[in-house]
């Protein structure tokens, strides 16, 4: 399921960059209204201290030719905070590419203390572990 909805933000991406008429919207008071996500994982930590979710985020852009609004991949985005709450916090990614990423794999080191293994796929259809995101909640820099 994951693979084909990639396949869509990919073609959705290729529609906007082939057409000189799709703009951005950036009305600031309609940027709300313009964003979507779509969980990908979440996962606790081991004693359900605290709590992730992953989610890919896109946007509506406009094509002012046809007078027609198109969705598109946006960012890739980490949400933490307490298990339980509403997850405000979060970590934002804008240049990272979903297009390739098989699944990712959480691993806790303690209720703090998160690595999200990014596993990538080839072009010959295996699997790599590609990068390691390394998040401490408990730290006040990502707050």
């Amino acid at each position: 399921m994951l693979r084909r909805w990639v396949l869509f933000i990919g073609i959705a991406v290729c529609l906007l960059a082939c057409s000189n008429g799709i703009e951005y919207s950036s009305n600031q008071n309609n940027d709300k209204h313009d964003l979507f996500s779509f969980s990908i994982k979440t996962s606790a930590s081991p004693n359900q201290v605290n709590f992730i979710e992953l989610k890919e985020m896109g946007k509506n852009f406009k094509d002012i030719n046809e007078n027609k609004t198109f969705p598109a991949f946006y960012s890739f985005r980490i949400y933490y905070g307490e298990y339980g709450s509403i997850l405000e916090e979060y970590k934002e990614y804008v240049q990272f590419d979903l297009s390739t990423v098989d699944y990712f794999d959480i691993q806790w080191s303690n209720d703090s203390l998160v690595s999200i293994n990014v596993i990538r796929i080839k072009d010959d259809g295996s699997t790599f572990k590609a990068e390691s995101i390394d998040l401490d909640i408990s730290d006040s820099s990502y707050k």
